[in-house]
């Protein structure tokens, strides 16, 4: 893990941020990835235990979760649609779910995040907050892009309506997806996110899930054999998501 040279636990996003724009500052979350990296740099903590970004709040027809809230969370609250909540429940074991958080989760990116895959389709606008002032940015934008230095994600709004599914294909029942589709339908519109061909979660063509990707092949599978699953992944997705929306 990183060699800690100081923890800080501010009570705001304001004294969170007048910390993070020094560049030795990292945002401290559920420590899941902070904890589990062998970087020997040293760093301080920022802990946001106590920044008030932990609630779920339904704002119109769309749900505003702060970024602190756990995966743990995800799944037992209600009010989150069942898609994002099975997407949690799928992105770790129960014993990490309980520490890892949803702005840890958008802020990592990682590739094979079927979380991220399932706020894509559910239409998830991220709003940063940063020295001057909070911006809101769909998350495609900010997957593509990253975190600038000395900015937070403080929380995704998301849509709630339609029916939301997963097809994936992995070694094993317990394995990472070497590639998934997760689709989300309505009545009027339809939405696909891909995990596996890119370097991270994409929102793909429904008509045509294998325009502009270009996924990277590696000893789970070639790159022919992604936009293979991908194509066919897609149609099973997008099927039974239209069938039940």
């Amino acid at each position: 893990m990183p060699r800690a040279i100081s923890y800080h636990r501010p009570g705001s996003v304001h004294d969170a941020i007048s910390l993070l724009v020094n560049n030795d500052h990292l945002p401290l979350a559920g420590g899941t990835v902070l904890n589990a990296d062998d970087d020997p740099t040293l760093v301080s903590f920022v802990d946001l235990q106590e920044c008030g970004l932990a609630n779920i709040d339904e704002v119109g027809s769309r749900l505003r979760l702060g970024a602190m809230l756990t995966l743990h969370d995800l799944t037992t609250d209600s009010r989150v649609p069942v898609g994002l909540a099975n997407a949690a429940r799928a992105e770790l074991p129960s014993t990490l779910r309980t520490l890892a958080t949803i702005g840890g989760t958008v802020a990592t990116r990682h590739a094979d995040s079927v979380l991220l895959a399932a706020l894509l389709v559910y239409e998830a606008c991220v709003t940063v907050a940063g020295p001057n002032e909070e911006s809101v940015v769909p998350l495609a934008e900010l997957l593509h892009n990253g975190v600038d230095k000395g900015h937070l994600v403080v929380a995704l709004d998301v849509e709630t309506s339609g029916t939301c599914v997963r097809h994936a294909t992995s070694r094993t029942p317990a394995d990472t997806p070497i590639v998934s589709a997760t689709a989300r339908a309505t009545d009027e519109s339809a939405w696909l996110a891909l995990t596996g061909v890119a370097a991270h979660p994409v929102l793909a063509n429904p008509k045509d899930p294998t325009t502009d990707i270009a996924p990277i092949g590696d000893f789970r599978g070639s790159a022919e054999y992604r936009r293979r699953l991908s194509k066919i992944l897609s149609s099973r997705a997008l099927a039974e998501a239209r069938k039940f929306a």
